[in-house]
């Protein structure tokens, strides 16, 4: 769901894993989030396609941000390519996503579950999956 967790990643697979663009189209899911590295092929990771449609038919805001940090191995400075996408009625899921980003990164290395609840909700997650996901 969230940032650095100081080299602990969850292995729960939250329940809109890969259903994020029908789960929108559908509107029962108003924010999603995706990073992966720059230079990958983003549709093997998430169908940016579909969603820059929807971008273009004016149904979703999309938004990039680029963040410059180092490998998980610490051997070289990578950039992330963190992409959000809002449906236009809850376009303000945006910037509170992004402004629990920029705390999550000043706060530095670490795991927080009070940040997590809140990604958590933003993205439409049930109370209880979330807690399944901090558990």
């Amino acid at each position: 769901m969230g940032g650095d967790k100081g080299g602990v990643q969850p292995t729960f697979v939250g329940p809109h894993e890969g259903r994020e663009f029908e789960l929108m189209l559908a509107g029962k899911k108003h924010l999603s989030s995706f990073f992966l590295e720059e230079g990958l092929e983003r549709d093997q990771v998430f169908p940016e396609s579909q969603f820059d449609a929807a971008v273009a038919e004016g149904v979703f805001v999309k938004d990039v941000r680029i963040i410059e940090t180092i490998s998980p191995d610490g051997d070289r400075q990578i950039a992330i390519r963190s992409t959000l996408y809002a449906t236009t009625d809850e376009v303000w899921r945006i910037p509170a996503m992004r402004m629990i980003q920029d705390i999550y990164e000043r706060m530095g290395p670490g795991w927080r579950p009070d940040l997590e609840r809140a990604i958590g909700a933003l993205l439409g997650y049930d109370n209880n999956d979330v807690e399944l996901f901090i558990e």
